[in-house]
């Protein structure tokens, strides 16, 4: 395990990779001196996402965590994501409310520019390149490769409807982030163990998927949130150190998506080399656009 400045990389052979961008709950200290920030560290957004590092490391599978609240920086959020106004401000790159619509800024003014930049500088941008890097290493290893990536994004959102939540939302760029068939292992997984999903509703058109999602290079990405019962089963199972039903279909997901990934056909000779310039090149184009935002025009 490798600990960084943005959180932790653990390294591993299998083909898959698991991100959790959305997984940290610790603030910085800058920004501990503010009772609104202070309420909120150690509370967690993504509690599956910890349940499955948990089991991805047992298992051998590469892991990329984050260490700080996605309320601090959003790791699933590009860089030149800024808001259209305060009252839309909620969602995007450095959140101004929390989940619970609490402002974390004195009368409500977000971060400036420079501050945004600078958690851009010190953790948005190595944590994509530690997800590039690794994407390129296994590649190497791989016929084929799945970037897996756990997040709260709807959950993060005060203005979500938790009534009838689905359990899972899985997302693939509408299909263009990787073979329909590792989609299938999915929901064919998840529908097994009696938990409700939906493909491409609410996480159609996260930043990973579209970024790194390059099947036809042998790259491939998919985006899951677990909400709903399901994430609610996997806090108390966590909560009261017992009970592994929610846990276990988590294992049976790995499963489906390893068996997935080794029947699919296996991409040319020359791929593994453009997946990773491919991969490089995503992460330029992504960090570099906040930069030509704001070049003088």
């Amino acid at each position: 395990m490798q600990s960084l400045a943005f959180g932790h990389v653990f390294r591993a052979d299998s083909p898959l990779v698991l991100v959790t961008p959305h997984s940290g709950s610790r603030i910085p200290g800058e920004l501990l001196d503010h009772a609104s920030w202070a309420a909120i560290e150690g509370r967690m957004a993504d509690p599956a996402g910890l349940a499955l590092e948990a089991l991805a490391e047992k298992r051998g599978i590469t892991t990329i965590g984050a260490r700080y609240h996605p309320c601090v920086i959003d790791f699933n959020v590009a860089t030149e994501s800024r808001p259209l106004s305060l009252r839309l401000s909620r969602s995007g790159l450095c959140r101004t409310h929390t989940s619970r619509g609490e402002p974390l800024y004195d009368d409500s003014h977000p971060p400036s520019e420079r501050e945004v930049e600078g958690r851009v500088d010190q953790y948005w941008r190595p944590f994509h390149a530690a997800v590039a890097a690794e994407l390129a290493r296994l590649r190497g290893l791989h016929a084929n490769v799945l970037l897996l990536v756990s997040h709260a994004s709807y959950w993060l959102s005060p203005y979500r409807n938790q009534s009838g939540a689905l359990d899972c939302n899985i997302g693939s760029n509408r299909g263009r982030s990787c073979d329909r068939q590792l989609v299938s292992a999915l929901t064919d997984t998840v529908g097994e163990h009696g938990r409700s999903w939906v493909v491409n509703g609410k996480v159609a058109d996260m930043f990973a998927a579209q970024h790194y999602g390059a099947p036809g290079l042998g790259v491939h990405a998919v985006e899951m949130e677990i909400a709903g019962r399901w994430r609610s089963a996997l806090e108390y199972e966590r909560e009261q150190q017992e009970g592994a039903e929610a846990t276990a279909t988590l294992g049976a997901l790995f499963d489906a998506l390893e068996g997935a990934l080794a029947r699919l056909p296996a991409a040319s000779a020359s791929a593994a080399a453009s997946a990773s310039a491919s991969a490089s090149a995503s992460l330029h184009s992504a960090t570099t656009a906040a930069h030509a935002d704001r070049s003088p025009k």
